[in-house]
């Protein structure tokens, strides 16, 4: 690099747009969202949400499809408890040392990819 500077905000911004372009941080989320479906956590949310579907469908015998879908999402909107643990669970997953490992090898190959294209 014959003497010049590195900008790093814009080997920042390339590679942060490289990973998007990607589908790096899709298939993170692919992953880890794949790891939290077979949580405990989860798997028992899905069992309470599944009764809650239960309860609504006995408690009206002609209920549509729209109405059914209307108040679980009520259900779910009101259950703060559930979205605290589901993000709570979320964050756990992405703390892994897996998340970091993939991103760190990836950020290193771009990163290297910028530098060498600036000789």
């Amino acid at each position: 690099m014959s003497g010049s500077l590195v900008d790093e905000r814009s080997i920042v911004a390339k590679v942060d747009m490289e990973l998007k372009k990607g589908g790096t941080f899709d298939k993170l989320r692919k992953k880890a969202t794949e790891h939290i479906k077979e949580s405990e956590l989860l798997q028992r949310i899905e069992k309470e949400t599944l009764q809650k579907v239960d309860e609504i469908m006995e408690s009206s015998s002609n209920i549509s499809k729209e109405e059914i879908q209307r108040k679980l999402r009520e259900y779910i909107s009101s259950n703060h408890q559930m979205r605290n643990d589901i993000n709570r669970q979320t964050r756990i997953e992405l703390d892994k040392s897996w998340v970091q490992d993939t991103l760190k090898e990836e950020i290193e190959e771009k990163v290297t990819k910028q530098l060498e294209d600036m000789v």
